[in-house]
């Protein structure tokens, strides 16, 4: 049994690689990482800094400012695990506002119900990223060509289809034997078919076979049932405190 605070440090590692492989560069020191996307400025979650030491990252506030205002970039966010109000404090005084607070959730891959993974979907393994990307554009409102870009190397891409369009996706990233999930979208008329956690399903059965052990994402409002249906534990809320130049 893998308990709730060891799947949180996982989930933490995951996002750092994650930060770091779409990143056009990214910066880490003393337990802190940012991911600068110049060619996306005005996506905050591109420009992500994900941080171990809250001592650090309250040290780190004026530097990271400086580093995303040199590079262009208009928006940037910290993610703060709830209850860390020193640093919380620390971003609101820098100027920072609470944008979202999505749900850390990740479970050891035995726990979880997978049942026939996606079948019955038209789906695929190794999908096309700018695919994947067109459907995100719509779903997350997010620039596709340099999305695209940014995430070109990754691997393991599922989609869907519906009347031969691709309408839905999931990209994981294996970090150790974490699974790491990211970019579940769905096109809006496509919505309420299952298709997004019929791929979750298959994707997670895939990356069982490949050695993982477990999995984390970070779940936004409308995600959170369809984790919790497969099985995910909720370890809490992860606040995106932004900054953005007006």
């Amino acid at each position: 049994m893998t308990d709730d605070a060891a799947l949180h440090e996982r989930m933490l590692d995951s996002m750092e690689a994650w930060f770091e492989e779409v990143a056009e560069r990214a910066r880490r020191r003393d337990g802190v990482l940012a991911s600068v996307c110049p060619s996306i400025p005005d996506r905050s979650v591109f420009n992500s800094v994900v941080y171990r030491d809250g001592e650090a990252m309250v040290a780190a506030v004026e530097e990271l400012a400086e580093l995303y205002d040199g590079a262009g970039v208009n928006a940037w966010t910290v993610w703060v695990p709830r209850g860390d109000e020193r640093v919380a404090a620390a971003l609101r005084d820098a100027g920072h506002l609470l944008d979202a607070s999505p749900e850390a959730m990740a479970a050891p891959l035995d726990e979880l119900d997978l049942g026939e993974g996606a079948e019955g979907l038209d789906w695929e393994r190794g999908g096309s990223v700018d695919e994947m990307c067109s459907v995100l554009e719509e779903a997350f409102h997010w620039p596709a060509e340099p999305a695209a870009r940014l995430m070109a190397g990754l691997e393991h891409v599922y989609l869907a289809r519906v009347g031969g369009e691709v309408v839905s996706s999931v990209a994981v990233l294996d970090v150790g034997t974490d699974c790491s999930v990211w970019n579940v979208g769905t096109r809006e008329a496509a919505r309420g078919r299952r298709l997004a956690g019929g791929l979750m399903r298959q994707a997670l059965l895939d990356a069982r076979e490949r050695g993982c052990e477990t999995t984390s994402l970070q779940a936004t409002q409308l995600g959170r049932p369809v984790y919790r249906r497969i099985g995910y534990r909720e370890l809490g809320a992860l606040d995106m405190y932004e900054r953005r130049r007006s």
